[in-house]
């Protein structure tokens, strides 16, 4: 394939084209923020009150209370909670079962986080990928026009600066909330960690 035909292959590309992509990208990422910022409101929670007041009713041997106690909580980390008061074995089985329901606590609290990080890695090349087409529309104008070819070259630069400049508005703000999101991810971790450590002393309803 001659090079003359590859350049009118990317000379026929309008900029629309080039912007899809991109377009996607802000708008996952978007749907991606919006749901994450959503979740970690509904789960910020005193996990630490709540502990202490379900471990005071299971001491006191009213579980059906402590279960009470973890209905007025939503979310991932106050379900190891209530899996163990519903009932676990004990010895090593609890152990491994309590270990399961964190497992499953933490990836629903890192959920969709890396989808973030993916936009922000991508958008930008999205845009330099536009740069480099309306690059080589500008070179093709003059190889076929001359250097009288103002308008298209011109235009080919101004598609080139147009995608760079919002593969950089996509990526920019996803860095930013893809590092605030994965240190909210982090802090509740930690608290599922707290919890299931806590749920481990807990007397589960299968006990003998």
């Amino acid at each position: 394939m001659q090079s003359s035909t590859i350049i009118g292959i990317f000379d026929a590309i309008p900029l629309w084209v080039m912007l899809i992509p991109i377009i996607i990208c802000s708008i996952l990422s978007l749907a991606v923020i919006i749901e994450r910022i959503v979740f970690f409101s509904r789960i910020k929670h005193d996990y630490t009150q709540m502990v202490e007041s379900v471990r005071a009713y299971c001491s006191g041997g009213k579980p059906d209370d402590a279960m009470r106690v973890c209905e007025k909580y939503t979310g991932p980390v106050v379900e190891v909670l209530k899996k163990v008061l519903v009932g676990t074995p004990g010895g090593e089985s609890r152990q491994r079962l309590i270990s399961d329901y964190a497992d499953r606590a933490i990836r629903g609290i890192e959920k969709n986080i890396g989808v973030i990080a993916t936009v922000a890695t991508i958008a930008p090349m999205f845009g330099l990928l536009g740069t480099v087409t309306g690059m080589m529309k500008s070179f093709s104008g003059l190889s076929r026009v001359g250097p009288m070819a103002h308008d298209l070259l011109a235009y080919g630069i101004a598609e080139a600066l147009i995608t760079t400049a919002f593969g950089l508005l996509v990526a920019i703000p996803s860095w930013i909330f893809y590092n605030y999101l994965v240190s909210r991810a982090e802090y509740y971790v930690r608290e599922v960690e707290y919890v299931a450590n806590s749920a481990m002393l807990l007397p589960g309803s299968d006990d003998e």
